[in-house]
């Protein structure tokens, strides 16, 4: 029924506007078919369900995979299915009138996402749904993968035996696994989010560890070894691992993967220490040791080995071990590394020698033994040696000093026998000589008598010559104290050389200080030890270079008098300095040279009060310095010329000597000099005699059985010090040194056996003449 009551310009209006709404519906259908087309371009299906399950629309992506289903039933099409679904989204969306989705599978087998949404009436009623269809498959698979992986991944961190640590870019702990947990002791809750430095860094390590750590994030993947601790304060080796995760070409996070270590460092330190010790053992060690391979090649070799053939170590190695061998023993070094090689068992005490760099021979002792491989076959050798050159030289030495010393030892039997039998015949000489002379003093007998005295006397001076030569061949008697010019002795004892330095070529230069002082000494010792130096210096000239120079010099330096003599010789090397005056030292071939001489001339200096050394570096000479002190006054004055001394007061003396004779003629002689004499032959009991009574004068023996003279010489001082400025030693003994010294000590006035009563005579009266 039409409304007439408007107007033909409102019927007009009404269809402009209707006119305008078409248009803009065609236009928003237009629009509309563009979405269409472009969803379906994307493989997006669009449809419209009615709510009596029908398809009323679809778009080309629909149609494409299920085809054209236009007014039939969605359930059956889409799902296969003979009832509609519980879940339809559809029917859903237009019940609720909102927005329904769901993902469901298909009847084709693909998986799909549904977006139902309700489409109004115009009207405004609600009866069918437009439906946005997104095949979902694939990305239920990757989503599927993704997860499975997700759970993979968080499976193997949490289960992973290594310890895992994941850091964000700013340092931030974003995850750690409890095998990290399990070895540094800190908890997840504790950790997660801290930055650097973290609480396992130490304070030792802390700058080398944030140097590490830095580079380690700003580069790639990197690996490091540290020294962390524990929560405990427990200190750790790690070796981390650490990989830049990235996404889109940026690193998102880093993920460091760590082992523990530290035993595997303790091993390490303890094969290094093992390895240290050991390499210090064989470098350290005397004995040298090596490694030869089967053909005797050096493989290794530690520096004992090398000093001891003067070369560089790797100088040996790859060289044949038999070209150092002494040609003479090459055949022994063979047969023992064979024998090494046939039985598989050591040979020891190889004793060989060998030919060192410098061309010197040196002797080896070694102990040589298979080297073995894993398979336990014999590859090579192994042995340890020493330098057993020394040893080999002291042997020889020590053979000679043997040698030497059993001579010495004859020698010193000699002298000792010397020394007694001199000691011996002194006491009945003394009784011949002096006998003798009291008859010769008498007029009461006839000329044959006093002629055969006389033959008795000469004999009995001849074996008084006699003992002191063989005093002098025991070396028991003073050297001889006289005046003299050092310069005459050297003069003299050049010229005594003079024919044989010119033979040898060597030109002699003399610097001899004019006015050089005198001093005291033997010149017949002086020249022995000036003639030892000049013929050493001339020997080792000729030696060096079959000629040379030799300077002796004097001069006087304060109180003592320098006498050098300098050689151009090959010199003294610098650890025989301290040696060449010991006694049988020697640096000379075996047979040419005793090693005494300069033993000698130290004796002989040293006995002087002086001083022998030498100054040398090897290659430039040496020159030898005697100094010796200036004496003005003799210390010892010869024994006097007889001299009649003026007979004094009778006095009472006491002679003590266990010899009979001895007692018998001293007591005669000075009895028939008016004096009171009275003998004992022994020492106790003139002790008891000095304490009963007083002598004005006591003549002592040194040498007798029981006390000795000094002894009781000793005793005397103890009970009456004043004695012993009276007392005289009347002595056949030999002189030695304690003797000597205590002589020396005390000044005691002496008369030597054999003595005759003229003698005898002189001696007493001087001594009572000046103050006993």
């Amino acid at each position: 029924m039409k409304d007439s009551s408007k107007t033909k310009e409102q019927l007009v209006q009404e269809l402009a506007e209707l006119r305008q709404r078409v248009a803009a519906m065609d236009s928003e259908g237009d629009k509309l078919q563009a979405l269409m087309n472009g969803l379906a371009f994307a493989e997006i299906g669009i449809d419209i369900v009615k709510l009596d399950y029908k398809v009323v629309f679809q778009n080309e992506s629909l149609r494409q995979r299920f085809g054209d289903l236009a007014g039939k039933l969605c359930y059956e099409t889409y799902m296969g299915l003979k009832e509609p679904c519980d879940f339809c989204p559809a029917i859903k969306a237009i019940k609720s009138n909102k927005v329904e989705m769901v993902e469901l599978t298909g009847a084709d087998g693909r998986n799909y996402q549904l977006l139902s949404a309700p489409l109004p009436n115009s009207d405004g009623t609600i009866d069918k749904a437009i439906e946005i269809v997104i095949d979902v498959t694939e990305r239920k698979q990757i989503d599927k993968k993704l997860q499975s992986s997700k759970e993979f991944s968080t499976t193997l961190l949490v289960n992973s035996p290594s310890p895992i640590l994941v850091l964000d870019t700013d340092t931030s702990i974003r995850y750690v696994n409890p095998a990290f947990e399990q070895l540094t002791g800190f908890v997840s809750a504790e950790l997660i989010g801290k930055q650097a430095p973290y609480p396992w860094w130490t304070e030792a390590t802390i700058h080398k560890t944030r140097r590490d750590f830095e580079e380690a994030m700003a580069g790639g993947a990197r690996k490091i070894e540290e020294m962390f601790k524990r929560m405990n304060g427990e200190s750790f080796w790690a070796e981390i691992t650490s990989v830049p995760v990235k996404r889109d070409g940026v690193v998102r996070y880093y993920l460091a993967t760590w082992v523990d270590i530290t035993e595997r460092k303790k091993a390490e330190d303890t094969l290094r220490q093992s390895e240290e010790r050991y390499r210090t053992i064989l470098e350290e060690m005397e004995e040298g040791y090596f490694e030869l391979d089967l053909a005797g090649n050096f493989t290794f070799i530690n520096d004992s080995v090398a000093r001891h053939l003067r070369y560089l170590r790797e100088e040996l190695i790859g060289t044949n071990a038999r070209e150092y061998a002494d040609e003479e023993d090459v055949d022994i070094v063979y047969k023992a590394f064979n024998k090494v090689y046939r039985t598989g068992e050591p040979v020891r005490n190889l004793f060989y020698r060998v030919v060192r760099k410098d061309g010197t021979v040196g002797f080896t002792e070694a102990t040589v033994f298979p080297l073995r491989n894993e398979n336990d076959e014999i590859i090579g050798f192994r042995g340890v040696g020493r330098d057993v050159t020394e040893r080999k030289r002291i042997e020889d030495e020590k053979r000679q000093l043997e040698q030497k010393a059993h001579l010495a030892s004859r020698l010193a039997s000699v002298g000792e026998m010397a020394s007694g039998i001199a000691h011996e015949i002194n006491n009945p000489l003394t009784g011949v000589i002096g006998y003798a002379h009291l008859l010769l003093a008498r007029r009461d007998i006839s000329d044959d008598i006093k002629h055969d005295v006389e033959v008795i006397n000469e004999g009995a001076q001849r074996v008084a010559g006699i003992v002191k030569r063989m005093l002098t061949f025991a070396r028991q008697t003073k050297p001889e104290r006289k005046r003299v010019n050092i310069n005459e002795i050297v003069d003299n004892t050049l010229d005594l050389r003079a024919y044989h330095l010119k033979n040898s070529n060597i030109k002699v230069t003399t610097r001899l200080d004019p006015d050089l002082p005198m001093t005291i000494a033997d010149p017949g010792q002086l020249q022995q030890v000036f003639l030892n130096l000049i013929i050493n210096a001339e020997t080792e000239m000729k030696s060096a270079h079959g000629k040379g120079k030799l300077l002796v010099k004097t001069e006087q330096m304060n109180d003592t008098i320098r006498i050098s003599f300098k050689d151009d010789g090959s010199g003294i090397a610098k650890e025989n300095l301290e040696r060449i005056f010991d006694p049988f030292f020697t640096t000379k071939e075996v047979g040419q040279g005793t090693g005494l001489g300069l033993s000698v001339c130290h004796g002989i200096i040293t006995g002087h009060n002086g001083r022998i050394y030498a100054e040398s570096k090897p290659g430039k000479g040496a020159t030898f310095v005697v100094e010796l002190p200036i004496v003005t006054e003799q210390l010892e004055l010869p024994e006097p010329e007889i001299e009649e001394h003026d007979k004094v007061a009778n006095a009472k003396i006491l002679v003590v000597d266990d010899e009979p004779v001895i007692q018998e003629f001293i007591s005669k002689v000075l009895t028939t000099e008016g004096h009171e004499v009275e003998t004992v032959d022994n020492a106790e009991d003139a002790l008891e005699m000095v304490k009963s009574k007083r002598y004005r004068l006591i003549l002592l023996d040194i040498k007798m059985p029981g006390m000795s003279g000094i002894e009781l010489y000793e005793h005397l001082q103890k009970i009456a010090p004043s004695l012993l400025q009276r007392v005289v030693f009347v002595t056949g003994d030999v002189v030695g040194a304690r003797t000597m010294a205590f002589l020396a000590k005390t000044r005691v006035p002496r008369i030597m056996k054999p003595f005759d009563a003229k003698r005898l005579r002189t001696e007493i009266n001087r001594v009572l003449t000046e103050g006993m």
